[in-house]
């Protein structure tokens, strides 16, 4: 499997999914409740949050995750379920590959197996070796590699469609994982689920996730769409995805967007 994987990356991968799309009956939820949150000023951390790596860490997720995913299989699609499949649709391609960097334990695969209007080629990737381990366990078959989205462990222009899954969110290297999404990226990159401010500057919060402390980035709507173009991506559809108000800790509301972006320039 090793030596098959490395020939074939970036181009091939295992687990083709031939599933025709339907109309998922989306499941609204509400608000997600307001937690503890600390905005960080001055000196921000810029190492990454090693929280993710805790062996505790993924299991606690896949149970957080775990009526979700049954929702889901009864066809009740959550709203950033509903936006990815919406993304993946968006690009119109046909059998594309899809890697998902910041895949977690690879749901996702689920989602787009299920949903996708197009039989998709998954690759997840992940930081968190225990976040894999569990991958594994969960979809055994899944196609998954060890890496960082900051020096992404594939060619330039081997990826149809890159997902960038939740993750921008919590890393203070952003701009960085915004580059090498496009470097990699072929023709589209999807920016899965980034929550937004409209006035307010980009702000780092901290906070508890899953029983680990984490740092996590609300980005101003301007400021974040600059880096795209600054990138070479232009952003062709702006997705609605999981309510995420935190009003009453930065003083406005805050929304999360899907963002499909389209590789203009190299």
């Amino acid at each position: 499997m090793r030596a098959m994987l490395k020939a074939a990356l970036p181009v091939r991968t295992q687990q083709l999914l031939s599933r025709w799309f339907r109309q998922p009956a989306c499941h609204k939820q509400l608000k997600i409740p307001v937690e503890v949150y600390e905005i960080l000023k001055g000196h921000i951390p810029r190492e990454p949050n090693h929280g993710w790596q805790a062996p505790e860490t993924a299991g606690r997720q896949l149970a957080a995750f775990a009526p979700i995913l049954q929702q889901m299989r009864e066809g009740k699609l959550r709203e950033d379920f509903a936006a990815l499949v919406e993304a993946v649709r968006l690009t119109r391609m046909d059998n594309p590959l899809v890697v998902e960097v910041g895949c977690g334990s690879a749901w996702n695969r689920e989602v787009l197996g299920r949903f996708s209007n197009t039989a998709v080629r998954y690759v997840g990737l992940d930081y968190g070796v225990e976040m894999l381990k569990t991958a594994h366990a969960t979809y055994p078959g899944v196609v998954t590699l060890v890496g960082d989205a900051t020096d992404l462990p594939f060619r330039n222009e081997s990826v149809d469609i890159l997902v960038s899954g939740t993750l921008l969110m919590h890393l203070m290297s952003y701009q960085r994982a915004v580059e090498e999404s496009r470097r990699v990226s072929r023709r589209w990159c999807i920016f899965h689920t980034v929550p937004l401010l409209q006035t307010r500057e980009t702000t780092v919060l901290r906070k508890d996730a899953y029983g680990q402390p984490t740092l996590e980035i609300i980005f101003n709507n301007a400021e974040l769409q600059a880096v795209f173009t600054a990138n070479g991506l232009r952003v062709r559809a702006a997705i609605d995805s999981l309510p995420y108000d935190l009003e009453p800790v930065l003083g406005e509301p805050t929304v999360t967007k899907t963002f499909v972006c389209e590789v203009v320039e190299r």
